[in-house]
């Protein structure tokens, strides 16, 4: 019964002192709005790392030349430490393989077609690249073997490149472009694919035979680097002792030299990703954070105001049989109160905040009741810190002093 009385005497006092009330709460509505949507925000990063991870294929690895150099971005110096044969090698030596996909690649190409002029990316790729990427054509069709047999000029384009060299509403197929100096007929158009792990758009590419890669296009007798597909997801961890022995047995490496390849598993890529996204999730937090300690520090000074301006109301109290500690409880509800309520006016405005942002951006976001609790918890855990001196001092008020100032 006590308690309800104490709650319902710290509502008529804040009912009171309504602009008090309310700028006392504005802090706190802003970091638990902001808090919101950081929370939000993270579960949505969370999310869209799981799902590149699920697109990057749970049961393949991916071999690169170069070792050592995990993620390097893609201008990095190439590497001629793969070769067509260790893919083949691969696919013949290694149990439990179902599907290997050889590429070459080269950046910063720059493709013509008529008066339009786009620098892209470049692959050299062989048949087996649809089945083993998941990643099929919209229109038209994909390499084929016997392109593959007579270096044929043919190209596929990625979303991206099609869209920057030709009218959507247009057909490629069919068509010419120059890749450099050298003419290419468009065989097809990809579907759609998105973002890669590393968060490159893996639309922007266009697609040649890896036989005309490697003899016109880039004049190279290696590859950049090789996806293998296993039969079952976990295969991958079983597997990969078996083509780091294969590879370091081609390439004569010895005891104690380092691989000259690099080798990404799905694990590894989760870990790096959600380290990048953790990272970010935190200095967001930080800010939200900050909003909130200054949104307590509003309040404690507002309260400790309030305790002066009310020493008369106090020492009424006290004088007709309230405790110390009634007082006390009083002042510490009110402020608990006054965040529990800025929490809920913060949640809304959160959810405000994410429908915006979900409608004016890509973004992913998540709200869950996670999310819910932590604001209620954390304006609660900000009421109690911030109105625990200033109901201090208004216990410790004597009624006499009060009642005759």
């Amino acid at each position: 019964m006590r308690a309800n009385r104490t709650i319902s005497t710290a509502l008529k006092c804040l009912r009171r002192y309504r602009l008090r009330s309310f700028l006392m709460m504005i802090g706190i509505v802003v970091g638990i709005a902001a808090l919101t949507m950081v929370v939000s925000a993270g579960m949505g990063s969370q999310k869209r790392v799981m799902d590149r991870v699920k697109k990057f294929g749970l049961s393949t690895i991916m071999i690169q030349a170069g070792g050592g150099e995990m993620m390097r971005p893609s201008g990095g110096m190439p590497m001629n430490t793969l070769t067509l044969a260790d893919a083949e090698a691969i696919a013949r030596d290694v149990g439990g393989v179902s599907g290997v996909a050889p590429m070459g690649r080269k950046g910063g190409l720059e493709i013509k077609y008529r008066d339009k002029t786009v620098t892209t990316n470049i692959f050299g790729v062989t048949p087996s690249w649809v089945p083993v990427w998941d990643w099929d054509v919209a229109e038209g069709d994909f390499i084929t073997d016997e392109d593959m047999e007579g270096l044929s000029r043919v190209c596929v384009l990625g979303t991206t490149a099609f869209r920057a060299l030709f009218d959507t509403t247009d057909s490629p197929v069919g068509e010419r472009i120059m890749i450099g100096n050298i003419p290419f007929e468009v065989k097809g158009q990809m579907q759609s694919k998105g973002t890669s792990v590393r968060g490159g758009d893996m639309d922007n590419r266009i697609f040649v035979p890896l036989s005309t890669f490697m003899k016109r296009v880039d004049n190279v007798n290696h590859i950049s680097a090789v996806r293998v597909q296993f039969n079952e997801q976990g295969d991958v961890a079983k597997k990969l002792k078996d083509v780091k022995e294969l590879l370091r047995n081609r390439h004569q490496l010895t005891a104690g030299q380092p691989d000259d390849f690099t080798i990404m598993t799905p694990t590894e890529i989760t870990k790096l990703a959600k380290k990048v996204a953790g990272t970010f999730n935190v200095l967001l937090i930080i800010v939200s954070a900050i909003s909130l300690i200054a949104g307590g520090v509003v309040i404690a000074n507002l309260m400790l105001l309030s305790v002066n301006e009310r020493r008369r109301e106090i020492g009424l109290r006290m004088a007709v049989g309230a405790s110390s500690g009634d007082i006390h409880r009083q002042f510490l509800t009110e402020a608990v109160v006054i965040t529990l309520i800025g929490g809920v006016f913060g949640l809304l405005l959160g959810a405000v905040g994410i429908g915006l942002m979900r409608q004016f951006s890509k973004m992913p976001l998540v709200i869950s009741w996670a999310s819910v609790l932590m604001g209620l918890v954390f304006s609660g855990a900000v009421g109690i810190v911030a109105g625990y001196q200033p109901a201090k001092r208004a216990a410790r008020v004597q009624p006499v002093e009060a009642l005759r100032g």
